[in-house]
Parts: structure tokens; sequence; C-alpha cells
């Protein structure tokens, strides 16, 4: 059985969404991952390995946002430790040009003991140890000088992501001060897409999560996730799952009753 445990940053909050802990200790399991403005730093365990969309990982990985599904299989005995990083949170840490990342993972280098003691920690070892030692190599790999260079990006994420989604980004621009080609500039450099881009993924995941977890009708749903009118809602969607909202409501409630996984957000259905 797949387990998948969360947990929330303490060090770094600003840059990091959680560090998560996934455990597989029976029959292998498929996870489909929708789209998503997340970057992960993972580091299998003890010889642990995994697939992603069909090629077989076994060594650390920077895994960049995506705007295509990603299909993940972890074999039995799989223990997988990982950082969940904002879009603009791994560059303090690790700098890597965005557009290397996108619908990509890479391999992430050993070069440091740090790394080693982690991928050599046994898959009994506690979460706790794993964490700790996972921060005391995020503290070693910060630089402050480039945690101030995201500000920036991750105002405008505050803005997109919790605040006020009819705002249009010339509108944020005008009542910041911002300078758009700087912050087209700063995106594409960092996140690996535009301003406007990253702003129609983050309406998408708003709106693939309220159609999970809210009782809200679809109308509603698409109204509040910043959209124009529903055929706005359903051509964007569509762009992301090749579904409408309405088939992939149906979709995941047919996931469900079939016992396949689908984790949209850690959640498992």
């Amino acid at each position: 059985m797949l387990t998948i445990k969360t947990y929330k940053a303490e060090l770094f909050p600003d840059l990091i969404e959680r560090i998560w802990v996934a455990e597989n200790k029976e029959a292998e399991v498929e996870l489909m991952i929708p789209p998503n403005q997340y970057v992960n730093l993972i580091f299998p365990l003890n010889h642990s390995a995994y697939k992603r969309d069909e090629i077989l990982i076994e060594v650390p990985q920077i895994e960049g946002i995506s705007t295509k599904n990603t299909v993940l299989v972890y074999p039995a005995g799989t223990k997988i430790i990982g950082v969940r990083f904002f879009a603009f949170g791994l560059y303090p840490f690790i700098q890597i040009q965005g557009k290397k990342l996108i619908n990509n993972s890479i391999y992430y280098p050993l070069e440091t003991k740090g790394i080693k003691d982690i991928l050599n920690c046994s898959v009994s070892d506690s979460d706790t140890v794993l964490i700790d030692k996972l921060c005391g190599l995020l503290s070693d790999l910060h630089c402050e000088k480039l945690h101030d260079a995201v500000s920036q990006i991750m105002d405008f994420y505050k803005q997109f992501r919790w605040n006020d989604e009819t705002c249009s980004i010339e509108d944020y621009c005008k009542r910041t001060g911002t300078n758009y080609t700087a912050l087209n500039r700063s995106f594409t450099q960092i996140v690996g897409i535009t301003p406007k881009k990253f702003e129609r993924l983050i309406k998408f995941r708003k709106s693939l999560c309220s159609l999970i977890d809210s009782q809200d009708n679809l109308t509603s749903i698409g109204s509040n996730s910043g959209y124009f009118d529903q055929a706005h809602f359903i051509r964007e969607f569509k762009m992301f799952v090749n579904q409408t909202p309405s088939a992939y409501q149906a979709f995941i409630k047919l996931a469900d009753k079939e016992s396949k996984i689908i984790n949209y957000n850690f959640k498992l259905f």
C-alpha cells in the first residue's frame, strides 16, 4: 500500500510548499499527476527506484512544473523523500534555468556529502531523521541574495493564487509599479514560462482542486477560479488535460470506483 505523508516546511516556508515522504510496502502502484505549478527535489532512498512516464529513475531528480499529465509508478519497497517548492522556490538553492525543467525531470548530481547522507538513509529511518538531514542540505545550499531575487515573482504568485482572481496582469503591474518586461524576463529565467502562461496554470489548478473538493456547480467553480465565463473555463481546462471539466469530474469518480489512484495535491483517490 502506498502512503504519502506531508510536512509543513518550517525552514524557508516562503520558498517550500511542503516536504513529503512516499513509501510503498506492497504491490506496485501507479499514480496520475495532473499539470501543476510546483518544482520537486526528489531523493530515492537506499537504492529505491520509480518510473516517470515509463522512464526508470534511481538517482536524485529535479522535477519541474508541468503543463500535462504525468504518470508515476512506484514498485513495492520504494521509499522516496521530496521537497515541493513553489515555482520560484528552487532558484535560491539550485540555479537551473526554468525552461530546462518544464515537463521534465533531470538528474541532480551527487556533489555533496549531504546528498549522499540522505541517499544512504535506511527505509526504516524515521521521517524526522530524514527531514533533519534534508533541512541541513537545504541550509547549506541556500543563497540569501538569490532569495531576494525571487521576491517579485513571489508577490505575483501570491496575487494570482490567493487574492483577486479577476485582476489582470496589466492591472497588477500598474498597481504595484512593476515593469512587465522585467517581470517577464525573471519568469523566463527562473520559472521557465511567461507570467501569462503561469497565470493560466494557476487558474487551472484552482479549478481542478475545486472540481474535486467542493460541492459547487461548474459555473461557480469557473467563476471562482477567475475565468470570464463557462466557455473560457472549458477551453482552458481542455488545453491542460484534453477533457472538459464535467468529463474530468466523471473520470475521477470512475477511477475512485475502480480503485485506481489519481494524485492531484498529495491526495489519493
